[in-house]
């Protein structure tokens, strides 16, 4: 029998490869979604850990500079000594009386959180050099305060705490720092976990008070009783094209002078000059900071009419600056 040939069938590749790319997508996806997800987790975390710093540090800042009343306080209710001669401690009672009166007074004009702990020293409620984070006053005096400035940046109140609170301690020297320790829970909004990451920050700030023995500003009176104190600057930092208030305290009905020196000299805005303290000695200014105002650390002074004179130093910030 002769065969028979038989033409062979070529058989040509398929050209749909569409399975092949699902299966490397289905591979390759979920890994870049997960790499994505975590680069901008840490990016979120990054930015929590800065605004928890700064809201740590503006607290320490805050609490630091309105300092000076509280340690007349306490130096006046603990009986420390002063600058007054010996043949002066009997009226060293109603003087005292005449302070804290005085003190009460202010405690509802001084911003937070100057104005509760005022109140709290008053009560007695102060205890130096201690963590009192969990105590009565550290939540109730600076726990409105952390929780407002982390309101006004990219935190969540419910989720910041105070771990470490310390008030400076006035009886010895060197060891005038107010210290704040904040903690935040951040969530990782990764998937398939709830899990958080603990943040946190320190801020130590030493805080604005007078010398330990001041010389008096007439040795033959020596009674300190024509010092002048300047209790509050207003609002901290001052802004360029807003208003400024100075709090200060001088001899009852006596006349105060207030200068202001900016970078380009000595300030001649409306309502600056000499005033004339109230029946308790405290006078107010209130004046326009100029929007050209450039912006850093300025000084002002504030002069009585017997020569008596208080300086400080105050922050001149653009809104929305660096540093907030």
């Amino acid at each position: 029998m002769r065969a028979r040939w038989l033409p062979g069938r070529r058989i040509e590749p398929s050209s749909d490869t569409g399975g092949s790319v699902t299966v490397e997508a289905s591979l390759i996806m979920p890994v870049f979604l997960m790499t994505f997800i975590l680069l901008i987790a840490i990016i979120r975390m990054a930015m929590t850990q800065m605004a928890l710093q700064d809201a740590a540090a503006q607290t320490a800042r805050l609490t630091a500079a309105h300092m000076y009343p509280i340690q007349q306080v306490l130096q006046s209710k603990s009986g420390a000594p002063s600058s007054r001669s010996e043949g002066r401690s009997s009226e060293s009672r109603p003087a005292s009386s005449g302070l804290g009166l005085l003190a009460g007074e202010l405690a509802g004009n001084l911003p937070e959180p100057a104005g509760p702990l005022l109140e709290a020293a008053l009560r007695g409620d102060w205890n130096a050099a201690a963590d009192i984070a969990a105590a009565p006053i550290g939540e109730a005096v600076f726990g409105p305060l952390i929780r407002e400035l982390a309101a006004e940046s990219a935190l969540d109140p419910d989720r910041i705490r105070v771990t470490r609170l310390s008030l400076p301690d006035f009886s010895k020297s060197g060891e005038e720092f107010f210290r704040v320790r904040l903690a935040y829970d951040f969530p990782l909004a990764l998937p398939f976990t709830g899990s958080h990451v603990t943040l946190s920050a320190d801020a130590e700030e030493r805080v604005w008070v007078a010398d330990p023995a001041p010389a008096p500003t007439h040795p033959e009176d020596g009674d300190g009783s024509d010092r002048v104190v300047i209790v509050s600057i207003e609002p901290s930092p001052l802004r360029p094209g807003r208003k400024a208030k100075l709090t200060a305290i001088g001899k009852p009905n006596a006349k105060l002078n207030l200068e202001v020196w900016y970078k380009s000299g000595k300030s001649k805005a409306k309502n600056l000059g000499e005033k004339t303290a109230d029946e308790h000695g405290i006078v107010t200014w209130e004046w326009h900071v100029s929007g050209n105002t450039t912006p850093g650390v300025w000084e002002l002074e504030v002069t009585s009419e017997d020569g008596a004179k208080a300086h400080s130093f105050f922050i001149v910030q653009k809104a929305g600056s660096a540093g907030e």
